[in-house]
């Protein structure tokens, strides 16, 4: 019998899991089936967790290898897997990563293995008239890949994507200086513009402009509008879930399968602190 119960959202990924206190622990029949939904659904998420840091990445941990992120002098001190996501300042410095997510992307991409998931346990959550500030988006690329017509897909069969890290470069916002030795840690790497997702096979875009510098063998005239094009068609209204954060949520989402977007609709004394842990992926096939 099942032991959870999933819950859809309404739009093309996105569900709730109802029954589980990760607080008290799961087993493993009960892991693996937030596992299923998750690969199933691209972002799933728990109301009312009321855990430590270190429940947290023992949870993550479940399901692989943790990534420390590059931006890691915002992490826990005594907990380096730990990401505070927060615009929260003391003594006139961030205490956390203020502006993550400021723009569509897909969690580092630019690293040869991409994490699998990533993780955010919502401790602080900024509100206005009653209403919850700093929602995340998040938009299916299958969903974008399945309705593209088939010979788009024919023409992108076998292409690859060059990402870059310091992809400033080419005029893109990056929300924090990157060091000298940030950049020569994560060179290039190269993509298939079409994935396929490791557990369900399922076939996604997995590219996006200001990410993405290029494609293999293709002239920049020509490649930069298709990353453009396949960028904005990914975004579009009708794939995208909006959620609205309420404290104790902890949510995850499949970086295969999904971009996601922070917009920052709140300003300081109003408080958002969020914490982040990331599982490691394999290499995008």
């Amino acid at each position: 019998m099942p032991r959870i119960e999933v819950v859809r959202v309404g739009a093309p990924v996105g569900a709730e899991i109802r029954g589980v206190d990760l607080a008290k622990g799961i087993d493993d029949a009960t892991f693996a089936e937030i596992d299923a939904a998750l690969s199933a659904h691209a972002v799933i998420f728990l109301r009312d967790q009321r855990i430590t840091p270190e429940q947290q990445i023992a949870f993550s941990r479940r399901f692989g290898e943790l990534e420390i992120n590059a931006f890691n002098k915002y992490a826990l001190p005594e907990n380096p897997a730990v990401l505070v996501v927060s615009n929260i300042r003391k003594d006139g410095k961030d205490i956390g990563y203020a502006d993550a997510g400021s723009h569509w992307h897909t969690d580092m991409s630019y690293t040869q293995t991409p994490p699998r998931l990533t993780m955010l346990h919502a401790v602080e959550v900024p509100h206005k008239g009653g209403q919850p500030l700093g929602d995340t988006w998040f938009a299916s690329a299958g969903a974008a890949y399945d309705d593209m017509p088939a010979d788009t897909k024919r023409k992108l069969d076998g292409k690859r994507a060059i990402h870059r890290f310091a992809a400033k470069e080419r005029g893109v916002k990056k929300p924090v200086p990157l060091t000298a030795e940030q950049i020569a840690r994560n060179p290039d790497v190269i993509h298939p513009v079409v994935r396929t997702h490791p557990v369900t096979g399922r076939k996604v875009l997995y590219v996006r402009k200001g990410e993405c510098i290029g494609i293999e063998g293709m002239a920049e005239g020509e490649a930069l509008p298709l990353i453009a094009e396949l960028s904005d068609r990914i975004t579009r209204p009708e794939y995208i879930y909006r959620h609205k954060w309420k404290v104790g949520d902890l949510l995850m989402w499949d970086n295969a399968l999904v971009q996601h977007w922070a917009p920052r609709d709140y300003e300081w004394p109003d408080r958002r602190l969020m914490l982040r842990t990331t599982v490691n992926g394999s290499v995008p096939f």
